[in-house]
């Protein structure tokens, strides 16, 4: 693969256990209550990513973000979106043939338990894998999190909002206005990231420790690198963070 400087990240919200259906029936899928109904919008998310690629195949890679958040499997959900769209022969979106398997252009990111580390981790793993920094950068998610995953983790990371494409699909109700009570948790979740934007704090730090029942790996690099590629950090092993204000490799 020529060295890519595009990168694509699908945020994962589930994990895909595998079945009959390729993910296409819910059942198949371990999910929270709150996001019954939801599984078909992960697929289209995974499309959303897929098509991306597509459009810039030469250029970039398609990192799909999500760590083992369950109990009963240590698959990742980023693991999980990778098998769905292996199992669904990429949906016809990027033909597979002898000599170009899509999959050769995927990363699996698996250690990312929120949002902010679904951009973070996915551009430090870019950076370990090839040696090079993103120019570009594109985030497909729910539409209703571009306020947090743009203006507030991108801006906190520090990568250049100019440079950063977002592809937003929502779920069935959150499209339509109907989940009222959803939208006050979007709202709740954007003030607790407003109030702590690197997620240092108890609140959104707690929530990680909840969602990693295997153990994951928590650093802002994978474990055990020593080319951080001048990215400027403070502290050591699991507590590393970025220093605010420090320039970033990327720009």
């Amino acid at each position: 693969m020529s060295c890519p400087n595009h990168l694509i990240i699908v945020c994962c919200h589930g994990i895909w256990t595998g079945g009959p259906s390729n993910g296409s029936n819910e059942d198949e899928w371990l999910i929270a209550d709150f996001q019954r109904g939801e599984t078909a919008t992960f697929v289209e998310h995974i499309k959303a990513g897929l098509r991306c690629l597509a459009e810039d195949c030469d250029n970039a890679v398609l990192a799909f973000s999500g760590g083992p958040t369950r109990r009963e499997t240590d698959l990742s959900e980023a693991q999980s979106y990778a098998n769905i769209a292996s199992s669904n022969a990429f949906f016809n979106i990027m033909p597979s043939t002898k000599n170009n398997n899509p999959s050769s252009k995927f990363l699996i990111e698996d250690r990312a338990l929120d949002s902010y580390h679904n951009v973070l981790f996915s551009l430090t793993l870019f950076y370990t894998r090839f040696r090079t920094w993103p120019t570009y950068l594109t985030i497909v998610s729910h539409a209703f999190k571009k306020p947090r995953l743009v203006d507030g983790h991108c801006t906190a990371i520090g990568f250049p909002l100019e440079r950063t494409r977002f592809v937003g699909i929502d779920p069935p109700g959150m499209a339509s206005g109907e989940n009222v009570d959803g939208m006050k948790g979007v709202g709740r979740a954007v003030d607790d990231w407003t109030r702590d934007p690197h997620g240092r704090g108890e609140v959104l730090a707690g929530k990680r420790r909840r969602r990693n029942p295997w153990g994951v790996w928590q650093g802002v690099f994978e474990d055990k690198v020593v080319d951080k590629g001048g990215l400027v950090t403070e502290g050591e092993g699991e507590g590393e963070a970025l220093v605010d204000g420090a320039p970033r490799p990327w720009e």
